[in-house]
């Protein structure tokens, strides 16, 4: 090629084409050098043309254009030549999103001299216009304020209009990175006049100018005008080619969607934006994104998440000396120590960012950093200093007219007012930011708003309008919430239940207990309903073509995890057979940084695919009235926390009723956590030592009675099914096995769980599809001998197929279980509190996790999940249950066996061979799990299973760290035995959940 060009005659332009199409300097450089003849001022200008073209496309190209225009310059000596080539770096490192803006400003000062020195003023003020930028950046504001003066005489005195242009809507970046968003806008605008008196064809430079624009109307608060400059900007650039310029467009469009509180549209616009900066080498454009991902993260409480990417963002901040970048990560890191509860660590962030801001002389981000000082303390309980602090804040952001933090401001002083029990303070400061947030829509603050006047009047006794205002703050908040992918909502409500609990606590003082229930139940396991009730699909596969890469790239992913975890699990066993081996710490970290991968491109696949967020009828709230689904002889006990203290919902088909529980809650955590401990003894103690813990756990569970169930056991009497949906904590205890001194609560009445009780309508609706049955049994490398037969004797009693141990892989499970209307899977469970999205059960080539069962879909009237925790569950935001019981249900699951801790393996055979049994006789499922367990109970089981007798009953108890494989004394299956198996640590961990009627 290039000794072909060589003998060539080539025009100035056929010669930079030709440069541009080799791909090596050398040979860039040898074509040059081949043609030194004609290398004049045409083929530079051309040259440096060609770098500002692909500065907004494909910045390393831009900057090797730079590099090849300073070799041209050595080759002809001339000064001008070679001011270009430092210009045309200098912008790449600037302006291109390489961050490298000290550099930049000293390339720029560079070429200035250099014009300087040829008496070429105009070319010295034009190399001033790309300074003013990265002095920006750099927080030398003085600096650059004085040059943009002087450049702007220059052009001013000699007509250079395009360049002054330029050089204002420069100046007016540099305003509003300080905060003065007026004055900015009120520059950009001004600059577009200068185009005019240019006479320049302005397409080209009004993405620019709408980009900016964008910037500080949504600043002003002007939304609809900032999204209509963003959609401009975008539109243009894309058709102009200009990717990168284009990315920056979505950037600016979604950081107005997240002011209008448009969470999954702005993190999705700026997910592709920041693949599309990766993809150029743009890695300083790429962090800023991570800083808007951050904001977005902030609202959906990922505080960990925020915590990484902003550390990332410090670092290259302070690397290439960009103190307002790292001012920005320094507060959200703040905010996210706060939402930890970490206050100390956050209030020495915030001082770290002032530290920034105040470097750089930008009062607005100071007074940014202060408004969060200020909740800190609100949080702290120093209200009076709150108001102090958020009182100046308001008049620095209306002296800068930015009407969003006015109303933050103001609604954290609002709040400080109200604690202090200042209501008329209160309701001056709520006022004003009523009336700023009416005229500008803020949905993230309105409701916070109505929930502050609601409080109010409560206190103030104006009940009726209490009502009103609370029920518009769960309006609007739910509003917002329907407006994310639904995965991240739970966590988003996780600060905001108090709106729910003050409201349900209004109805209760009002004796209105039928709607103090609907809203209790608008509060728990609400993203578990709309998953039913919408069918949204939140599975691992591509909807559209573009999603292809991402689910492939998941799948290497979890193929390379599967891998490392078999071999994190005989690290594990060797670690137990050796005491002085060790699990390899750094497999285990590798593990849990894949599964933090994993969960994030899940997360993003689901972003791309949350069109029902945009859907207007999927956030509004429907609850689901109970009371239609029940039969005359069924009872829910619904619990709800209200301010700490628990309340009882008792519904049938005919009423409800509320009663008050004070004092119950923190005593029953108390009882909880001694009768864990019980639990947990079992494994080490003697058939006889067993005993008595049995009598102790009794007492433990007899105070559990008197406090959940005792007030209300009465009523109880005249129905035979209970249905318990539980809050909180509650979330873990076996209601079934309350104890009243004389029976158990499964002697009195059969029981059965759901999440919230507007779900029992999905689940019978479901539990009529399937037909046929399979189990699957799992031995775990033999730790598990009873799992396999387990599977077989449950086939064998229903007249289905066994799928055991090496068959038994995931791909089998969900191959076999599509159509089937009984699923049992006895196996090695693992419940993941870290990571419950990797809670899972061991089978043969690998886990089958709650990311494989959110792919399934189902038609079973029942799942018996027969391993240790499968019912255990981390109990997030709005009650949400995350886990793998939630994933089987969202797969289409009626009903659900599951357990609440580890469970013993020749036990558990014998009270799933009963339960299938009863089952088989006629028996309802509640029915048919309750004689299981009263068989254990009340000293009836643990007769043979297999025939013979068992020498070495073992113990695995598996958690995620850890199989502790425990052996009793040798114990015959007579008497003693029985009582052994009378604890409940036996038979107390199954809970029927869902369904609970005839198969």
């Amino acid at each position: 090629m290039i000794a072909t060009l060589e003998k060539a005659q080539l025009s100035a332009d056929e010669l930079i084409e030709a440069l541009c199409e080799l791909t090596e300097l050398s040979s860039q450089q040898q074509l040059l050098t081949s043609h030194v003849a004609m290398l004049d001022d045409t083929v530079a200008l051309l040259l440096k043309q060609k770098a500002d073209h692909f500065l907004r496309s494909d910045v390393q190209r831009s900057l090797r254009c730079g590099i090849l225009l300073e070799y041209l310059s050595a080759l002809t000596q001339d000064d001008q030549h070679c001011a270009l080539a430092l210009l045309a770096q200098a912008n790449a490192y600037a302006l291109g999103g390489l961050g490298e803006y000290a550099r930049a400003v000293t390339l720029y000062d560079r070429a200035a001299q250099l014009y300087q020195a040829n008496e070429k003023i105009i070319e010295q003020a034009r190399a001033q216009v790309g300074k003013i930028f990265s002095l920006g950046f750099l927080g030398r504001y003085d600096e650059a304020f004085a040059t943009g003066a002087w450049a702007s005489q220059i052009f001013a005195e000699h007509g250079e209009w395009r360049r002054l242009a330029e050089l204002t809507a420069n100046l007016a970046i540099l305003h509003g990175r300080r905060g003065a968003d007026a004055e900015a806008l009120a520059l950009l605008e001004e600059s577009c006049t200068y185009f005019v008196r240019a006479k320049q064809e302005m397409e080209a430079f009004l993405p620019s100018i709408d980009q900016n624009r964008a910037i500080f109307l949504r600043n002003l608060g002007r939304f609809e005008a900032s999204i209509a400059a963003s959609q401009r900007a975008w539109k243009l650039l894309d058709r102009l080619g200009q990717k990168a310029e284009a990315c920056r467009a979505q950037q600016n469009l979604a950081l107005t969607y997240f002011m209008l509180g448009r969470y999954n549209d702005a993190l999705e616009l700026l997910d592709k934006a920041r693949d599309i900066f990766v993809a150029d080498g743009r890695l300083s454009d790429a962090l800023v994104v991570d800083l808007y991902i951050s904001d977005c993260l902030l609202q959906l409480r990922r505080f960990v998440e925020v915590l990484e990417k902003c550390s990332n963002v410090c670092q290259r901040a302070a690397q290439s000396g960009d103190r307002f970048g790292m001012g920005q990560a320094l507060l959200n890191e703040a905010i996210a120590y706060a939402g930890l509860r970490r206050y100390e660590e956050a209030l020495s962030s915030i001082q770290e960012a002032k530290h920034c801001f105040a470097q750089e002389k930008n009062l607005v981000w100071i007074a940014y950093a202060d408004l969060e000082r200020g909740a800190v303390l609100y949080r702290q309980g120093d209200f009076q200093e709150s108001i102090a602090v958020c009182a100046h804040c308001v008049d620095v952001f209306a002296l800068h007219q930015l009407p969003v933090k006015q109303v933050q401001a103001c609604t954290m002083a609002a709040r400080s007012a109200t604690a202090l029990g200042e209501a008329e303070a209160a309701y001056r400061w709520v006022a004003k930011a009523q009336e700023i947030e009416e005229s500008h829509r803020l949905p993230a603050l309105e409701y916070q708003i109505h929930h502050l006047l609601g409080t109010l009047a409560t206190q103030t006794g104006a009940t009726a309008q209490a009502l009103a205002e609370y029920e518009q703050a769960i309006e609007e908040l739910e509003h917002l919430r329907g407006q994310m992918m639904i995965e991240f909502r739970a966590a988003f409500l996780e600060d905001k239940e108090g709106i729910y609990e003050d409201m349900v606590e209004l109805c209760l003082t009002l004796d209105r207990p039928l709607t103090g229930l609907a809203y209790a139940e608008r509060a728990k396991s609400r993203a578990l309903l709309e998953l039913l009730a919408s069918r949204v699909d939140v599975s691992l596969r591509a909807r559209h073509e573009e999603d292809l890469p991402l689910v492939e790239e998941i799948g290497q992913l979890r193929a390379e995890r599967d891998r490392l975890s078999r071999r994190w699990e005989s690290a594990q066993g060797a670690a137990h057979i050796r005491a002085s081996a060790a699990p390899d710490e750094a497999l285990q970290n590798r593990l849990i940084a894949l599964e933090k991968e994993i969960t994030a491109l899940w997360y993003k696949l689901l972003i791309r695919n949350a069109d029902y967020a945009r859907d207007a009828a999927f956030w509004q709230v429907h609850t689901e009235p109970v009371q239609h689904y029940l039969a005359p002889t069924e009872v829910v006990v619904e619990y709800f926390v209200v301010h700490g203290e628990l309340v009882a919902f008792l519904v049938t088909a005919a009423w409800v009723r509320a009663y008050r529980l004070p004092g119950v809650l923190r005593k029953s955590q108390q009882v909880m956590q001694l009768f864990n401990l019980n639990l947990k003894s079992v494994l080490r103690s003697t058939p006889a030592q067993v005993e008595r813990l049995t009598r102790n756990a009794q007492g433990l569970l007899q105070q559990l009675y008197q406090g959940l169930v005792a007030p209300f056991a009465q009523l109880l009497e005249a129905y035979d099914h209970l249905i318990v949906v539980p809050h909180g904590q509650l979330h873990y205890l076996p209601f079934h096995a309350l104890y009243d001194g004389q029976s158990y609560l499964l002697e009195k009445i059969k029981l059965s769980y759901l999440p919230g009780s507007s779900i029992l309508r999905y689940c019978t609706k479901n539990k009529t599809k399937g037909e046929g049955m399979v189990a699957l049994g799992h031995s775990f490398d033999g730790l598990l001998p009873y799992a396999q037969q387990e599977a077989q004797t449950v086939a064998s009693i229903i007249g289905g197929a066994a799928i055991v141990d090496d068959e038994a892989t995931p791909q089998r499970f969900a191959e076999a279980t599509a159509t089937c209307r009984i699923v049992h899977l006895a196996a090695h469970g693992n419940f993941r509190p870290d990571n419950p999205l990797f809670s899972g059960i061991a089978l043969a080539g690998g886990w089958l996790t709650t990311l494989d069962v959110f792919s399934l879909r189902l038609q079973a009237s029942l799942v018996t999940l027969s391993a240790c925790q499968t019912g255990r569950n981390v109990v997030s935001g709005g009650d949400e249950l995350l886990g793998l019981m939630r994933a089987f249900l969202n797969a289409g699951a009626a009903s659900l066996v599951t357990t609440l801790w580890a469970v013993e393996d020749r036990s558990t055979a014998r009270l799933m061979e009963t339960f299938y049994q009863t089952l088989m006789n006629g028996a309802t499922k509640a029915e048919a799990l309750r004689q299981a367990q009263l068989d254990f109970a009340l000293g009836r089981g643990g007769r043979p299973i297999f025939g013979g007798r068992v020498a070495s009953p073992q113990f695995h108890c598996q958690s995620a760290s850890e199989n502790v494989v425990r052996t009793l004394d040798r114990v015959e299956m007579d008497e003693n035995t029985r009582l052994l198996y009378a604890h409940p640590y036996f038979w107390a961990p199954f809970m029927l959940v869902g369904d609970a009627g005839d198969l």
